[in-house]
């Protein structure tokens, strides 16, 4: 009985670190998802800071960032160890208005180059800069001579009515 037991427990535990050895490894999609490119922003203006982030790229690789048509370098980013990154990166203020894309370069996770863009709409500056416009154009000569104006227009009114009270205090 005692020999019974001994054989089963022996079988017990061969099954079980068969079992544990067996065990796949934890399942990983096969194709590996397409590497992402995205942006805080699609709606920007020149001299603005955007991020650009992204996941699915190959952990310890670098991204780099273009602005085109131009071909406009914007910086780079190191991918994590979880296949993601994101940086900011600023337009330059010389970047004319209209539909640009903002190129991800970099390696996926099966160590192949890929280019990933993302369009955005680069918004033309209003005005040109300097002050903003409230409505109102202060002009110092003309406040002058409206003031000048009204109170000429006080000093006749007051001499109007003391001629007035003059001539009603010597009337008969």
């Amino acid at each position: 009985m005692k020999k019974l037991a001994a054989v089963s427990m022996t079988a017990l535990m061969i099954a079980l670190l068969v079992g544990l050895v067996a065990t796949p490894a934890s399942a990983q999609q096969y194709p590996p998802e397409k590497p992402t490119c995205q942006v805080s922003d699609t709606t920007i203006s020149p001299g603005d800071q955007v991020t650009v982030s992204g996941k699915h790229w190959q952990p310890g690789s670098t991204v780099t960032f273009t602005l085109q048509p131009e071909g406009i370098d914007l910086g780079s980013a190191s991918v994590g160890q979880n296949g993601e990154f994101s940086a900011v990166v600023t337009i330059p203020d010389s970047i004319q208005p209209g539909a640009h894309t903002i190129v991800c370069s970099g390696i996926d996770r099966m160590g192949d180059p890929v280019v990933v863009g993302i369009d955005v709409q680069i918004l033309g500056v209003v005005g040109g800069g300097g002050a903003a416009f409230t409505g109102t154009v202060l002009n110092v000569p003309l406040w002058i001579v409206l003031i000048t104006a009204l109170f000429a227009a006080g000093v006749v009114v007051v001499a109007i009515g003391r001629r007035r009270r003059r001539s009603v205090g010597t009337g008969p």
